[in-house]
């Protein structure tokens, strides 16, 4: 019985170390080791293109975009002779790029802030004959970013793009950038996502402790743009100033001509509750991120209430003095009919001048 027990915890162990032994379907290669004669930390020079800008979603805080990632650096065990070979430069582009970075030592940098998979991705890889290594990757995809609405629709938007090689630390990897990586680094003017044009692209390099709390290098591209405001002007502006424009007719109008006042300043303030609803629905963001027009709707609100009580106290309140100087009231309502309007047309201007600047 031992025997057959013994026998039985063989054949199970011999099929354990079979199954182990196979090659698991999916498994990630092992990385290339880093190349031999390189002083370290390796310099790896990178630019990046910012190619189109296709969408911007201000309360997803995400962007859709092309970008284009440019990487060199040097290894010197791909070196050949070119007059051997009779020609100074090897190119690959597509699968075949691909499989000539799957045999080599490749830095490994990843976008941090990409959440989700490539729409379209093509690479390029060109091999020098001194080693000189140039990887160059077209990514459309999807990234996280950061979007501060407090400006809108006068708003600038630094779309970053943080980089990093997550498998070596700044002992081992290091990016560089030199004048002619800043001079490839660009954002495309005429951008796809409407409303929007492209600025500048400006790259800086940071340090940061990642696992064992060992210092990384991390490369951030902030892309900004800016949105064309004069295609706002019209769609949030004019409803805004005509509904607040009732305060005006409480002020100079007659009672004979207007009737009751009070239904008028209400109709007039759940107009304005419809307005910043259809502001959130067509403009995501422009009322729930305390920006200009957020600011001129709640004023608007106290500023139709502070009329309509105005109105009331000159007509109906009993004040010190109303009885003894009867002109007093044509008095206050004369100055009070260019005063307040100018006043609110005032902090507005200046509301949407701040955020202009």
């Amino acid at each position: 019985m031992a025997l057959c027990a013994l026998k039985r915890l063989a054949c199970l162990l011999f099929i354990t170390l079979s199954l182990c032994s196979l090659p698991r379907a999916g498994a990630a290669a092992t990385p290339a080791p880093l190349p031999s004669g390189v002083f370290l930390p390796i310099q790896v020079h990178v630019a990046v293109r910012i190619l189109n800008v296709s969408r911007i979603a201000a309360t997803e805080g995400e962007a859709s975009m092309m970008v284009e990632l440019t990487e060199r650096w040097s290894n010197p065990a791909l070196a050949f002779d070119p007059k051997v070979s009779g020609f100074g430069r090897i190119d690959t582009v597509g699968d075949e790029a691909v499989q000539t970075l799957s045999s080599m030592w490749t830095p490994g940098t990843e976008i941090e802030n990409q959440i989700t998979t490539a729409r379209t991705e093509a690479t390029s890889v060109s091999v020098r004959a001194d080693g000189t290594v140039t990887r160059i990757r077209r990514i459309d995809a999807d990234f996280r970013v950061d979007i501060d609405m407090t400006s809108f629709p006068f708003d600038h938007q630094d779309l970053t793009l943080s980089m990093v090689s997550p498998r070596h630390a700044a002992d081992e990897v290091i990016y560089v950038m030199n004048d002619l990586d800043r001079e490839m680094s660009s954002i495309e003017t005429d951008v796809s996502a409407s409303n929007w044009t492209g600025k500048r692209l400006s790259v800086v390099m940071e340090r940061y402790h990642g696992w064992n709390a060992r210092p990384f290098v991390r490369v951030k591209a902030m892309a900004e743009v800016e949105r064309a405001w004069q295609y706002y002007v019209l769609p949030l502006f004019v409803p805004f100033l005509a509904v607040t424009s009732v305060a005006v007719f409480i002020l100079w109008a007659r009672v004979s001509l207007i009737g009751d006042k009070a239904p008028i300043t209400y109709s007039a303030l759940l107009a304005l509750a419809a307005l910043s609803f259809t502001y959130e629905s067509s403009f995501p963001g422009s009322i729930s991120m305390n920006s200009p027009i957020a600011v001129m709707v709640s004023l608007g609100y106290f500023y139709l209430i502070a009329v309509l009580l105005t109105d009331i106290v000159l007509i109906y309140a009993d004040y010190p003095g109303k009885q003894r100087y009867p002109h007093l009231e044509p008095e206050i309502r004369a100055y009070i009919r260019l005063a307040i309007p100018a006043i609110f047309l005032l902090i507005c201007l200046s509301v949407a001048f701040n955020a202009l600047t």
